[in-house]
């Protein structure tokens, strides 16, 4: 596979997104008064950006022919069914695997990295995952607990600090994190920290739900979707405008099931969407997995 060559903090992409994140914490306080328009925000992220990004998925089977499709939907959807027996076994190794891909994912689509593990990719994933926990604890020990089927138990104080430990904590990590930027990243380790102020502020600044799901769509999403645009118009020599169209049917779908999903109480059953969310999110991830792995850096 011919190289994809880019440059991820000197892209018109990461300058469009580090003015999107100012921008939505300049909203915050207007946002914070009407939960119809951070609904509205989220739904249009998720519509648009965090789905689509997943559901091209069957594009990149290496096998095009009709017995190379059914290999892939049977893998594809083999993995899920897999994963939701262990959710049924054994709940508690379903949720730490979550986490631990979720981790994975985050840190290598925001380095495109073909590594396993790379520490400054481990560091970003885990922040992206562990500080919303740490911020809102007693709300994320309830979803889990509902997730581990245990809907209304005592939720442990383990794990929550209050603004002075989450400050310290914030110091701690960004130094540790600076000082990988800088060995790894020479030329643009200021535009990495740039990004994790910004996310960090408005982690901050926001509820839980909207905090992550606009890290999630603008930062995580938005990103894989420029390098599957990469990957086709190096790989197919089809221009990003075509591309780009190929996505509408999963935009369509997604807001027919987020139709769906508005007919019941969503936050009451965030648990169980979290859950239906990790059996779409470990094939996804062994997907563009692979598709990073295969691909080599100059």
């Amino acid at each position: 596979m011919e190289a994809l060559k880019s440059n991820y903090t000197r892209s018109p992409l990461f300058r469009w997104q580090l003015i999107l994140q100012l921008f939505f914490i300049l909203m915050v306080p207007f946002l914070l008064q009407f939960a119809m328009l951070q609904g509205a925000l989220c739904l249009v992220g998720l519509v648009f950006l965090g789905i689509p990004h997943g559901g091209n998925d069957f594009f990149y089977r290496k096998e095009k022919n009709t017995s190379g499709s059914a290999k892939f939907l049977v893998m594809y959807l083999g993995v899920m069914l897999l994963y939701l027996a262990l959710w049924y076994v054994w709940p508690m190794l379903s949720l730490a695997l979550f986490l631990l891909i979720s981790i994975h994912h985050f840190g290598q689509s925001n380095f495109n990295t073909n590594r396993i593990w790379s520490l400054d990719s481990i560091l970003w994933g885990s922040w992206l995952v562990v500080f919303p926990v740490l911020k809102h604890s007693q709300e994320v020990f309830g979803i889990f607990s509902t997730m581990l089927g245990r809907p209304g138990a005592t939720v442990s104080d383990i794990g929550h600090l209050d603004n002075s430990g989450l400050l310290v904590a914030s110091i701690v990590f960004v130094l540790i994190y600076g000082a990988v930027l800088y060995r790894t990243h020479r030329s643009g380790w200021m535009s990495y920290l740039l990004q994790w102020f910004l996310v960090t502020v408005w982690y901050w600044l926001t509820p839980l739900l909207l905090g992550f799901v606009v890290v999630f769509c603008f930062w995580h999403a938005l990103q894989s979707m420029q390098y599957q645009l990469d990957y086709v118009r190096v790989n197919y020599n089809q221009n990003r405008k075509k591309t780009l169209m190929g996505f509408v049917p999963f935009g369509l779908m997604a807001l027919v099931g987020m139709a769906f999903l508005l007919r019941f109480d969503l936050e009451s059953n965030l648990g169980f969407a979290f859950v239906l969310l990790s059996l779409v999110t470990l094939p996804h991830v062994v997907v563009m997995d692979g598709l990073y792995r295969n691909h080599k850096h100059d």
